[in-house]
């Protein structure tokens, strides 16, 4: 029995449309409880799917004409909802392969309807890339995009490809500022989709908008660091006799960042077998480049007071979780992450007197402008401190 609404699909770029109908049908068999199964039944010319839909039925309240069951009980009100989401599902497909010009086959059709509708729906789409690409990312990032594509399905989870166009991109915007996200994780946020929306037009979908034209904006930071003072605090609690084991290591690693400039990933890769004749060899996990950097007398010195450093390790996000609560017990005003370690060496080493070109060696940075902002930094410190003069005088 085939259901009354029919949408004819495009078969190929020469605009030749074959009928692909579906129909509601059952097993042919009662189960223990007297219900049939009933199946979903795809056509096509010659060419039959049927597909379990997990929903049992009373045969005998079945309206042949309508393909709907008889509303005579809330159960059956319920599973006719089920059987109009389930027409809805089937006519978006049609559609959206229709108004794109794509062939849509019998197979891909059944393909798309039991995935979740990846070449239709975007969030279905980035969720099956983002485990297709989970086993060449890093931890960190994989769990950066899955935080977006959290957020992307509490916004809109059915969202299509051609629905998805510069004004959806602004909206989406606003929903982010909404939940209190700041600029810079907006623009992360923005920066994945357009990743995401990337690998789309390359599997060959078509999109309503130039992803080249989505403005990502800054993803930076303001590059929070602490100041000598600050530090020196840090210093003073990870050698005090009252300080808990479990606060010496982490301020241990996250002391020795701020005297190396290692990033969180490199830090919890290496082990004692990197320290060789007061330096540090490994290769950076995000360059992937070879680096070895000569140990000042801080950094061995935090090394050999705590010999547990590198051999005990702690996820990323325990580690940040305790550097807030170590901060807040040194009365340190600021939002630090393990990463303003990195800043913090940077602005360090250059109010020391270091050269900008050696420290974007130390730092590992390809190019001299993403180091500059560490100059700009201290330059904008030192113009404040003149101000000093005018409390002397």
């Amino acid at each position: 029995m085939l259901f009354p609404n029919k949408l004819d699909t495009l078969l190929d770029t020469k605009k030749i449309t074959v009928p692909m109908n579906h129909s509601f049908t059952f097993r042919e068999y009662k189960k223990a409880n007297g219900k049939t199964p009933m199946v979903l039944t795809l056509r096509s010319k010659s060419k039959k799917e049927r597909l379990s839909l997990d929903i049992e039925i009373n045969i005998d309240e079945w309206d042949k004409a309508k393909q709907r069951l008889k509303p005579i009980s809330v159960e059956n009100q319920d599973i006719n909802l089920i059987l109009d989401n389930i027409e809805s599902k089937l006519t978006q497909i049609k559609t959206s392969y229709r108004l794109s010009d794509r062939i849509l086959t019998l197979e891909i059709l059944k393909k798309e309807f039991l995935s979740g509708m990846p070449r239709i729906r975007f969030t279905a789409f980035y969720e099956m890339m983002l485990e297709e690409e989970k086993v060449m990312m890093e931890v960190g990032s994989y769990k950066r995009y899955l935080s977006v594509l959290k957020k992307l399905k509490a916004y809109n989870d059915d969202i299509t490809f051609i629905e998805i166009d510069q004004n959806w991109i602004d909206k989406f915007k606003k929903y982010l500022r909404g939940l209190g996200n700041e600029s810079t994780t907006v623009a992360g946020n923005i920066a994945a989709i357009k990743k995401f929306l990337g690998l789309a037009k390359k599997s060959g979908i078509r999109l309503a908008l130039n992803i080249d034209e989505i403005k990502v904006g800054s993803t930076k930071g303001n590059r929070t660091s602490l100041t000598t003072h600050e530090l020196k605090r840090c210093i003073g609690y990870f050698y005090s006799d009252y300080i808990p084991e479990s606060h010496r290591l982490i301020l241990g690693y996250f002391l020795f960042s701020c005297m190396t400039g290692l990033r969180i990933s490199d830090v919890q890769k290496l082990t004692r077998k990197n320290f060789m004749d007061d330096y540090v060899s490994f290769v950076t996990k995000k360059t992937k480049t070879d680096q070895s950097i000569a140990l000042n007398n801080n950094a061995r010195k935090i090394i050999d007071f705590e010999p547990k450093l590198f051999e005990i390790k702690f996820a990323d996000q325990h580690i940040n979780d305790e550097l807030k609560k170590i901060m807040k017990l040194l009365k340190i005003q600021k939002k630090v992450s393990f990463h303003v370690a990195r800043h913090t060496f940077a602005t360090t080493f250059l109010r020391a007197g270091g050269n900008v070109e050696k420290l974007q060696r130390l730092l590992g940075h390809k190019t001299i402008s993403q180091t500059m902002i560490y100059a700009h930094i201290v330059q904008s410190d030192a113009n404040a401190e003149i101000f000093l003069l005018d409390k002397l005088l």
